[in-house]
């Protein structure tokens, strides 16, 4: 057992006899834990009343507990709620919603997923944020600013997920939240999300420990350490519960509910064991020391930093830096940064890279001079993967407003700044493992102007699927039913398919169908590497979504579709992605009456993806927020849509960061129809991008309407961002805000780009918020007929 899930067992030391509370109909709770000193105020008398161990918690009871001095709170066999010193908090029931309302303070919340029953939720409620499970371990603290004692203001409250999902959400701005998976945390203050920052292990164990008590004797009539004893057996029964499937790759194995006997549905093909050392595998990923921690290795210019001007890490506090000149680059023209012997054993691993690309190429250097960063990894084999990849010629920069120094490089007034971008990609290797991650930024052209790298947040992790097919292996299923059909309960798991180079999948059926269950999946639900096929004949959506709350994707994206073979395009004169990875007759995801959170729904790099159908339909009250981007379309993709590329009816969306459609990397998207469709009252609500972002010189056209709104009318679209730094340029009425080279020229919207406007309104914050956004002088965007 891990020393963090020790901590955790402590959490849940001490139980009760269900029993001695089950009799009292109006209670929500027990006491099992008192050390030190609380007092309890009930709603019918206005005396606050010494807390016992073995007390009952009724509805609508105020719970302080004093210094030094911790209560556990066990809740209809299902949740723990562990109070620290100096705490205030209600806890509240209703129709199968536990609400635990904290005023201030910290508290800890284990609840066990399988003990919730359908419809079943928990929350916790503080001044100014909302923390949502249904299974999961996390904890929760409510701070105040300075003289600050009641209501939202000056209150500041931090969300740490342990284990499982947690969705945090602002009271007041219901369309801000954000999800987080183990070992992440998010703040709020004043009605603001924070950006999501990762939890070390060693941070992880420090915050569980502050739970911990020393057990005591003599507590009634009844012996503490004789019901430790007594209960012990309960007790790792519910942290059991509490622990992702991810921790045990053999039961996760078996944890799906297809069509072949409840283990996956996958002939001829054999899972592959595998362990991987930590949940990630790189040493100091954050560079969180403050140095170039033992075990990187740099070669060449670069440091570790706080902040170079005004950019910090988004992730802790420290971040690295390299760039291509200065004192140490090799030959004044490259550095690397890199980390081997990673220890990571095993097939299939996730691998994300969250950097920064700075450059004093960009605006006024010819493009000959293509300064450029790629992060890889190397097998035990000594087989490469690039990972990402940034071009001075493609990044979507913007100027700095002034001159920044940091780590050696210094990053003049006027030049460019391509913001922080998350890379993950799946790899797979046939070697037994991964060696290597590797960082390296060079100049082409000349070595005058210097070019840098941010690099932060380095995750290597395992990934077992429920389906993984490499080596050449195919599956082929003539049966219509889905491959992977779950009906009830919540299911934990990686990933549902990944399918490797050679390997090849047919299915005359779809791939997944969820109703009335609850998916908690970590990396994605179709990867297709490149050299991969996936082929459904089925016109029903490839992944259907009834009712439920899932949280999908969470590293990836729903679906990760990758190729590595281009050919020049004719239509366009474009060198474009010929592997086409996916092919399917239906919608690729369609939510009905269903909760979604995921880091992006689509995401195409070097591939070719036609499709017949909208990518993403959202019917009848599905709700679903995208971390980034919601389809993303890279590395020289070619993508086509017969009609809507997105439809709502009756149904939200809402995009974090991001753009709702982004198209980057020289890559090209024609839509035989509108770009978005919204009807019957549904809401699309971008929160810091544009719905259309067009850069590196990537080409869109659109034969239909930018927006479409129809049925009974109502839909908003929302959109808010600073894109235009000032008044937008209006095209056919469209506010458009361009960079990098970019010009009128570049775009082409016809009159007619908003489709029966009286049914639906479109919100824009500022004069400066655009709804397109084109970056680079050979970028090009047409809507409407030619």
């Amino acid at each position: 057992m891990t020393r963090w899930l020790r901590r955790l067992s402590a959490l849940a030391l001490t139980l009760v006899p269900m029993s001695a509370w089950a009799q009292a109909q109006p209670q929500v709770g027990i006491v099992t834990t008192l050390q030190g000193q609380a007092t309890v105020s009930r709603v019918a008398t206005a005396a606050s009343l010494p807390l016992k161990f073995k007390d009952s918690i009724f509805e609508r009871d105020k719970i302080n507990t004093a210094e030094k001095s911790i209560v556990r709170v066990l809740m209809g066999g299902k949740a723990i709620v562990t109070v620290r010193e100096l705490s205030v908090l209600t806890i509240t029931e209703d129709l199968g919603k536990t609400t635990v309302n904290l005023e201030s303070g910290k508290i800890a919340v284990a609840v066990a997923r399988q003990r919730m029953k359908p419809g079943d939720r928990l929350e916790v409620h503080t001044p100014n944020a909302v923390a949502a499970v249904r299974g999961t371990v996390f904890v929760v603290e409510v701070t105040r600013q300075g003289a600050q004692l009641g209501g939202s203001l000056g209150a500041h409250t931090q969300v740490t997920s342990v284990s499982g999902a947690v969705q945090v959400g602002s009271i007041g701005n219901p369309a801000n939240t954000a999800l987080l998976t183990a070992f992440q945390s998010v703040g709020v203050l004043s009605g603001v999300l924070g950006r999501i920052g990762n939890v070390t292990p060693q941070a992880m164990n420090g915050l569980l420990a502050g739970f911990a008590h020393s057990p005591q004797l003599g507590m009634g009539g009844d012996s503490l350490s004789a019901m430790v004893a007594q209960e012990q057996t309960k007790v790792e029964g519910l942290v059991e519960l509490l622990v992702p499937l991810a921790n045990n790759p053999s039961q996760q194995q078996n944890s799906t509910a297809g069509g072949c006997g409840g283990v996956p549905c996958v002939e001829n093909v054999s899972p592959t064991p595998a362990t991987v050392k930590g949940v990630n595998a790189v040493v100091n990923p954050g560079f969180e020391t403050g140095v170039f921690a033992p075990g990187w290795s740099l070669s060449g210019a670069g440091a570790v930093i706080q902040n170079i001007g005004p950019i910090t890490a988004p992730n802790g506090q420290f971040m690295g830096i390299i760039h291509t000149g200065g004192p140490g680059a090799v030959g004044g023209t490259t550095s690397r940064l890199s980390q081997s012997g990673l220890g990571a054993s095993g097939s299939l691993f996730s691998v994300q890279v969250t950097y920064n690309l700075l450059s004093n190429e960009w605006p006024t250097q010819p493009l000959v001079f293509n300064d450029t960063f790629i992060a890889k990894v190397t097998d035990r084999g000594g087989v490469t993967t690039e990972v990402a990849r940034a071009e001075r010629d493609t990044a979507p920069f913007q100027a700095t407003p002034t001159t920044i120094s940091g780590g050696g490089f210094t990053l003049a007034r006027g030049n460019g700044i391509a913001g922080w971008t998350t890379s993950s990609k799946m790899v797979s290797t046939e070697s037994g493992g991964l060696d290597k991650i590797a960082f390296e930024i060079f100049d082409v052209g000349d070595t005058v102007f210097d070019s840098a790298v941010l690099l932060d947040a380095v995750v290597v992790a395992l990934d077992p699927p429920l389906h993984f097919l490499q080596s050449g292996a195919t599956l082929t299923r003539t049966g219509l039913d889905p491959l992977i059909d779950f009906r009830a309960g919540t299911e934990t798991f990686d990933s549902a398919m990944v399918i490797g180079a050679g390997s090849r999948v047919s299915l005359a059926g779809t791939l997944l169908r969820a109703s009335g269950a609850d998916l908690n999946v970590a990396f994605s639900l179709l990867s297709v590497l490149p050299g991969g096929s996936f082929v459904s004949s089925a016109t029903d959506p490839l992944v259907a979504f009834q009712g439920g709350t899932h949280a999908l994707g969470s590293s990836i994206g729903i679906f990760d579709l990758a190729g590595n073979r281009t050919a020049l395009d004719a239509e366009t004169g474009l060198t474009l992605a010929t592997d086409k990875p996916l092919s399917a007759g239906g919608t690729l995801f369609q939510a009905d009456g269903a909760t979604v959170n995921t880091r992006q729904a689509v995401k195409v790099d070097a591939a070719l993806l036609e499709a017949t159908a909208p990518l993403i339909a959202l019917l009848n009250g599905s709700a679903m927020t995208s971390a980034a981007d919601s389809i993303d379309l890279t590395g020289r993709s070619k993508v086509t849509g017969a009609g809507s590329l997105v439809a709502l009816d009756r149904s939200r969306l809402a995009v974090s960061r991001g753009a709702l459609v982004n198209v980057a990397g020289g890559s090209y998207l024609r839509v035989a129809g509108d770009l978005l469709s919204l009807r019957n009252g549904s809401v699309l609500n971008i929160l810091n991008g544009a719905l259309l972002n067009v850069s590196g010189g990537s080409i869109v056209s659109v034969s239909g309407a930018l927006v479409a709104f129809g049925g009974s009318g109502g839909s908003i679209l929302s959109v808010s961002n600073s894109l235009c730094g000032g008044t937008c340029v209006l095209i056919g009425g469209i506010p458009v805000a361009f960079s990098g080279g970019a010009t009128t020229a570049n775009v082409s919207i016809g009159a007619n780009a908003i489709k029966n406007p009286s049914l639906g309104t479109i919100k824009l914050t500022s004069p400066s918020t655009a709804l397109v956004s084109v970056s680079g002088p050979a970028s090009k965007v047409t809507i409407g007929p030619k």
